[in-house]
């Protein structure tokens, strides 16, 4: 019976994967092109704001306390036990929790945004206090409404539909490109105009997506009267530890942009964001493989299969090897690309900015593979102990090899691959030694 129930989950990781696979390449064109119109309306600097002032609304939104992670293992759990009422009772509950913090959330920065320089934070001038905290509101606004109902996201991980995530973002991506599209067109350059078409496009996806989902899926409709105060508890109690994870994992990667904006300016974030969206669609192959893997490898702990995720995890590592082979082939062809990408724009990338970045990638993804795994089977110790040290020495590196060394975003690169190698090390040991256990929990339930 497990043995036919591990095959079901690996003939709907192939169902899953084609189906992303599809929708993926359709969104990474929509997204380059998006890119490329972007930059033509706001200009390299605005731009590089624009990145800047996403990655700091996502540290806000980062602070959720792991909830949506923990809402995604608990309803994982929940339907590995075929209790569709416990998940929709765990559904329930994540909305209420998720809306909860997102109004309270939005009152405190409100009442804060007041007393904020945010010229200072995002180190410009040319744009005024007052603008930048209209801007700051309003992109917030969105980014929460968005947060509550993107709850949609942790259930199509957690009934292994991760296909459907990717199509969510194509439609917002499209949503997007039609809008900014229009702003070029017939408006001035404005970011203002920027956050209220990047708002409602990500509005809009998540909205549809959760009709199409509940309507086909009515046994998982979330209300009031399923929600369940004992359910906040186990929700939080998991989600913590994944809050402590995203928070060492937002210090390691997104201070990068704060950095580099702070010790270089934000038109160095604009060549850092492109290099980023460039060799990250590496991530985006991996991520699109790996996503549906952290529910499966949940549903093959409890069922003690230890054969499908060593092997799966084998394969994993060795899809590293084609990985580096595209990323060699992306190192010498990247300057005729992001030329052609976008429309001759010069960012006067170096050589030496395309081999960090392509470190540093392979790096994240070689971190993600034993990530996802240690999520999926909530044994998350290891990772937290290798990306707590890999968060409190980020910064400082970050700042002494481009202060003290002058390695420019370079030193930016370094000091995020060196931070993430530490559970980039740890990670396979773990992994290891899980999978060891499981054998021999096996072996003792025989005898």
């Amino acid at each position: 019976e497990i043995s036919e129930k591990i095959n079901e989950i690996s003939q709907n990781f192939i169902k899953q994967l084609k189906l992303s696979f599809i929708y993926k390449i359709i969104s990474l064109i929509t997204s380059f092109v998006l890119v490329k119109y972007m930059l033509e309306y706001l200009g390299p600097l605005n731009y590089g704001i624009w990145v800047v002032i996403l990655t700091f609304i996502n540290w806000i939104i980062f602070f959720d306390f792991g909830i949506a992670n923990g809402i995604k293992n608990k309803v994982s759990e929940s339907l590995s036990k075929n209790n569709i009422k416990e998940a929709r009772e765990y559904i329930s509950t994540g909305y209420v929790i998720l809306l909860i913090f997102s109004v309270i959330t939005y009152i405190l920065f409100f009442a804060l945004s007041f007393f904020i320089n945010w010229q200072s934070i995002f180190n410009v001038e040319n744009i005024s206090n007052t603008y930048l905290h209209k801007l700051m509101i309003i992109t917030l606004f969105f980014i929460l409404a968005n947060f509550t109902l993107s709850i949609i996201i942790a259930i199509f991980n957690a009934t292994q539909n991760a296909s459907l995530i990717v199509f969510q973002q194509l439609l917002s991506q499209f949503f997007a490109l039609v809008l900014v599209c229009f702003l070029n067109n017939y408006t001035e350059s404005s970011l203002l105009h920027i956050s209220f078409a990047y708002g409602f496009s990500l509005l809009l996806s998540n909205v549809l997506m959760s009709y199409y989902f509940y309507i086909k899926n009515k046994n998982y409709i979330p209300s009031f009267s399923f929600y369940k105060k004992d359910k906040v508890k186990s929700i939080f109690s998991l989600g913590m530890k994944f809050f402590y994870l995203q928070l060492t994992i937002l210090i390691i990667l997104s201070s990068d942009v704060m950095i580099i904006t702070q010790l270089l300016g934000s038109s160095y974030v604009t060549k850092y964001d492109i290099l980023f969206k460039y060799f990250g669609i590496l991530m985006i192959v991996h991520t699109i493989i790996n996503t549906p893997l952290w529910s499966m490898y949940t549903e093959a702990y409890n069922k003690g299969d230890y054969v499908w995720i060593e092997k799966t995890l084998i394969k994993m590592i060795l899809l590293m090897f084609i990985y580096i082979i595209l990323s060699v082939i992306m190192y010498f062809s990247g300057d005729k690309i992001i030329e052609l990408w976008l429309n001759n724009t010069k960012l006067d990338i170096t050589n030496s900015n395309y081999i960090y970045s392509i470190i540093m990638t392979l790096m994240l993804i070689w971190f993600s593979i034993f990530a996802y795994f240690t999520n999926g089977i909530n044994k998350t110790n290891t990772q937290l102990l290798g990306a707590s040290i890999g968060a409190i020495i980020n910064i400082p590196l970050s700042i002494y090899f481009v202060k003290n060394i002058e390695m420019g975003i370079d030193g930016v690169l370094l000091a995020t691959t060196i931070s993430l190698s530490i559970f980039g090390i740890m990670g396979p040991i773990q992994a290891i030694r899980e999978i060891k256990k499981m054998k021999l929990d096996n072996i003792k339930e025989r005898k």
